[in-house]
């Protein structure tokens, strides 16, 4: 299993390498009951806060391209499960990382971002 002291290496990784291995972790992290889902996606983030900007983004722009591929119910369960995570964070790195899928958000295509969007509201 991944573990998500790997996520900055994962996250440096080629965009294919990167999308496969952040498949696989979040497959795993599905697996979990909530409680440890939220504290997996909080230490994601929290670990990707000492990256620089552009490391962030693309891994954040990987995972909008494969959270836009699940069905509406696993789609709607993460983004939900993303936004208990960022809201649970200390200020400072909750406002990065909402910045930081902002500007993500602005790289993918239309259609990835506009199926996001909508479960996000």
């Amino acid at each position: 299993m991944i573990k998500m002291e790997d996520i900055v290496t994962i996250a440096k990784m080629d965009s294919e390498k990167r999308k496969e291995t952040m498949m696989k972790l979040f497959g795993n992290m599905f697996k979990e009951d909530d409680a440890k889902k939220v504290e997996m996606m909080k230490n994601l983030i929290t670990a990707m806060n000492k990256t620089d900007d552009a490391t962030y983004i693309g891994l954040c722009t990987t995972n909008l391209g494969i959270a836009s591929g699940m069905g509406d119910d696993e789609l709607k369960a993460f983004v939900a499960l993303r936004m208990k995570a960022n809201s649970e964070l200390p200020a400072d790195i909750r406002t990065r990382d909402m910045n930081m899928i902002q500007s993500a958000m602005g790289k993918v295509p239309s259609s990835v971002s506009q199926r996001i969007a909508k479960f996000m509201a």
